[in-house]
């Protein structure tokens, strides 16, 4: 009976509320690569163990029979094969997908993106390490929600002085414009094997919308959170470290 009582207490409800999804995902390079990002968190110091994550997205298909499905389920690979969807959420941790041909941003631009509907739909499940049992949280994020060429801010700091590692989580949603090609990754991969036989790719024979970095507004107000000055045309990466020598931001 006691264990019936305990067991009904600590129901995981409330451990899911504190699960963290960041307010915004990204497109933009990482390792040569275009990935959407985003990042997700535990705030609580019992972890979450065996967690996974998995994607997908709602959208509208039309199959090649001229059927319309209106809510159709595409998958959005994190890393299955290479067991990257497995997580260990001892501090924040980005999730990235790597848009290639089987993925459903393979042919969007950032106009494009921003024209269609759909939802992209984040799952993470695990289980609670005080009690064994199974919790879910979820989040999703829409066009508008998808900010194409930023990536997220640093917040994880390794303070020498003890050897402790500080997590900032006041820039858990921060994200900071880079350097993004503004073209569809298909219309940039075209362009490559086309003017690149000796992997050295022309810059003045590549599409000019495949060079220029993009970031969308609405209301003129970027899709992101600052906590400086909004002159991006004079940003770099020193300006988002913290001017510390006893301190070093790590991710």
């Amino acid at each position: 009976m006691t264990g019936i009582v305990f067991a009904k207490l600590s129901r995981p409800k409330k451990r899911a509320e504190i699960l963290m999804f960041s307010k915004n995902a990204c497109i933009c390079k990482q390792d040569g690569d275009m990935c959407l990002l985003f990042r997700v968190g535990d705030m609580r110091k019992s972890h979450i163990v065996e967690a996974y994550i998995s994607d997908v997205m709602i959208k509208k298909k039309i199959t090649k029979e001229g059927e319309v499905l209106p809510l159709y389920q595409f998958d959005v690979d994190v890393g299955y094969y290479e067991g990257q969807d497995r997580l260990f959420l001892v501090w924040p941790v980005i999730i990235v997908h790597k848009i290639n041909e089987d993925s459903p941003f393979w042919e969007m631009s950032p106009e494009d993106l921003h024209k269609e509907q759909f939802e992209f739909i984040v799952i993470l499940e695990g289980i609670v390490e005080s009690t064994g049992m199974t919790t879910q949280a979820r989040s999703s994020y829409l066009p508008g929600e998808i900010l194409w060429g930023h990536r997220f801010e640093r917040l994880v700091t390794f303070q020498k002085e003890n050897g402790q590692y500080e997590i900032d989580y006041s820039r858990f949603n921060n994200t900071i414009p880079v350097d993004t090609p503004q073209c569809s990754v298909k219309e940039l991969s075209d362009s490559e094997n086309d003017n690149d036989s000796n992997n050295d790719v022309s810059v003045h024979n590549t599409p000019k919308a495949c060079t220029d970095s993009y970031m969308y507004k609405r209301n003129n107000i970027a899709q992101t959170e600052f906590e400086f000055d909004n002159d991006f045309d004079s940003l770099n990466s020193n300006n988002y470290l913290p001017n510390n020598e006893d301190s070093e931001t790590l991710l």
